[in-house]
């Protein structure tokens, strides 16, 4: 107790000296293998072109994540726990302005707290790990460091497996019980397999706790990463569902797909601009969900502001191409589909202090929805973080 109060009263002067506000208490539990990072972001998102004209919408997330380092606290070789609670709240802004993949990767269809994420991870050696919990499966496959700056929802994890599942796939705001496996067979190379529970479900969330009454979702990527990225990975339900079939007998298949990702630096410095380019694409089945496959590509400049070594500044576009079920549905809705959706976004950060990060993006969408009717979108956001 009397380390704890150290701790508090140790936070205070850190604030004073331009410190984080738990800043002491990580020094008074880090003797146990503890450590814990929490952050508050709010974001104020507004249209003013579209569907949505006009309307403003706030919403906002709450992220704290612990990690327990088991080998140190008590002598498990290798072994971590880690916990990521979530709280999201506020509005649902895509409901208005239209978008088939989303302009913010804060919203959320129920805003609440949750335990999103709880695992145990067993390291064997510096090479080979495997994690058992409840797992983000994007934090592991599907991810590109330099979209991570985007907003955008495809720019995390395609929108072909974004779309799948019941409830989602293990991702944000839901994840499900599942087994990681991380190989480094060389120094720049690395194979990754997982296996989750097809149907996402948080303690608290409605619905079945079971993430395994509607099969599994296997996904394995293998990379190399000797100068940026390239990797190649693959996903397939374990469990068939009913197939689009526009003509004839329904089916049932096993949904499934295939991705690539590509990073690389194109402009490299220690002092000035840097910049590292990406290009991400998936192909799924297309029989099973509304999507047939995305793409999305882009930039992402670290210190692109004179004087300011934190700040960033990203570029992207995307499209997610319809399936003929999507297309098909539109047409009995009266509307004229089109082969797929894309989207700009163009965004500027800085961190203005230890603690407070600023970051503003504009998003533009013609046609959301992947309807000709539907009236272009031009979206901007302003998000202001504050890391505790």
């Amino acid at each position: 107790m009397a380390g704890f109060i150290a701790g508090i009263l140790t936070s205070s002067a850190a604030l004073a000296d331009g410190g984080k506000p738990l800043d002491g208490l990580r020094g008074a539990i880090e003797p146990s293998g503890l450590s814990i990072e929490a952050e508050y972001t709010g974001e104020w998102v507004s249209a003013h072109q579209g569907a949505a004209d006009g309307k403003s919408f706030f919403l906002d997330n709450v992220n704290v994540l612990v990690n327990w380092d088991l080998e140190k606290a008590f002598g498990l070789k290798g072994t971590t726990l880690y916990m990521n609670v979530l709280g999201n709240s506020g509005d649902r802004p895509n409901d208005r302005i239209g978008t088939l993949e989303g302009v913010s990767n804060l919203e959320v269809a129920d805003g609440r707290f949750k335990v999103y994420e709880f695992a145990v991870e067993q390291a064997f050696g510096d090479n080979t790990s495997v994690s058992f919990g409840y797992i983000d499966l994007n934090a592991h496959f599907y991810a590109t460091d330099a979209s991570g700056l985007l907003v955008g929802p495809p720019y995390g994890i395609g929108t072909e497996l974004a779309a799948t599942g019941s409830n989602g796939p293990s991702i944000f705001p839901s994840t499900s019980l599942a087994l990681v496996g991380k190989f480094k067979p060389t120094e720049n190379s690395y194979l990754r397999v997982g296996v989750f529970g097809a149907r996402a479900h948080n303690w608290g969330d409605p619905g079945s706790s079971n993430n395994f009454n509607e099969g599994s979702l296997v996904i394995a990527e293998a990379g190399l990463t000797s100068r940026g990225l390239l990797a190649l990975g693959g996903w397939r339900y374990t469990d068939k569902v009913a197939a689009y079939r526009p003509t004839g007998p329904a089916a049932s298949i096993q949904p499934w797909g295939i991705y690539g990702l590509v990073e690389q630096p194109l402009i490299e410095s220690e002092t000035g601009p840097s910049v590292t380019g990406f290009v991400r694409a998936g192909v799924s089945d297309g029989d099973t969900s509304d999507f047939t496959g995305s793409f999305s590509a882009g930039f992402l400049v670290d210190r692109a502001l004179p004087g300011r070594p934190n700040s960033q500044f990203s570029l992207g576009v995307r499209h997610a191409y319809v399936s003929d079920q999507f297309k098909d549905t539109a047409r009995s809705n009266g509307d004229t589909p089109k082969s797929g959706e894309s989207g700009v976004e163009v965004t500027v950060a800085d961190q203005l202090t230890s603690s407070i990060s600023l970051q503003g993006s504009l998003h533009y969408a013609p046609n959301p929805g992947a309807v000709k009717s539907a009236e272009d979108a031009l979206i901007s956001s302003v998000r202001l973080t504050v890391a505790f």
